[in-house]
C-alpha cells in the first residue's frame, strides 16, 4: 500500500474525534491502544469472524464501545481490502452501514474501527442465536435487501 495511511505504533493519536465519514476527522489509532480496549483482542470479544479478518468488540480508555476488524493475513491482497474498505466507508452514508472511526496501520497489522452496534449482525438474526426470537418474515427482509441495494447505488 502506498503512503496514504500513516503508521500508528506511537502513542500520538488524534484526541476527541467523532464519528464521521469524513476523512479529516477520522482518528488514528494505535495499535497499543486497540490492544488494550479489545482485551489484548481475547476470543471473549470475538463478535465474528469474516474471509479477511476477526472482529472485536472494544472500549476505549475515554469509554467509548467500539468494534475492531483485525485482518488476517498481510498481503497484497488484504492490503488492498484494506485500503478499499476504508476508502468507500469514508465516501458512502448510510443509516444501515456501520460509521468509521478510523484505523490502524502499523508495519504488522491492519485493523479498521467501526462504532459498535450492539444488536449483532444480519446473519445473526437470519440464521444464528436470535433467528428464533427475532422473526424476518419475507417482506421485512425484502426491505432490507432493497435497503443494502439503495445504500450501494
Amino acid at each position: 500500500m502506498g503512503s496514504s495511511f500513516s503508521c500508528c505504533d506511537s502513542d500520538k493519536v488524534n484526541e476527541g474525534v467523532p464519528s464521521s465519514n469524513d476523512p479529516s476527522t477520522w482518528r488514528i489509532f494505535t495499535f497499543k491502544e486497540l490492544h488494550s480496549a479489545t482485551n489484548g483482542f481475547s476470543e471473549d470479544n470475538k463478535l465474528g469472524e469474516g474471509g479477511f479478518g476477526s472482529v472485536f468488540w472494544g472500549k476505549t480508555s475515554d469509554g467509548l464501545q467500539i468494534a475492531v476488524k483485525q485482518l488476517k493475513s498481510m498481503n497484497s491482497k488484504a492490503e488492498m481490502e484494506f485500503a478499499v474498505e476504508v476508502e468507500v466507508l469514508g465516501r458512502v452514508r448510510h443509516k444501515n452501514l456501520l460509521g468509521l472511526r478510523g484505523y490502524c496501520a502499523s508495519a504488522e497489522q491492519r485493523l479498521i474501527v467501526y462504532d459498535y452496534m450492539p444488536n449483532l449482525s444480519l446473519l445473526s438474526h437470519l440464521h444464528g442465536q436470535f433467528a428464533a426470537e427475532v422473526q424476518l418474515d419475507w417482506k421485512k427482509r425484502m426491505k432490507v435487501a432493497i435497503g443494502s441495494a439503495e445504500g450501494l447505488l
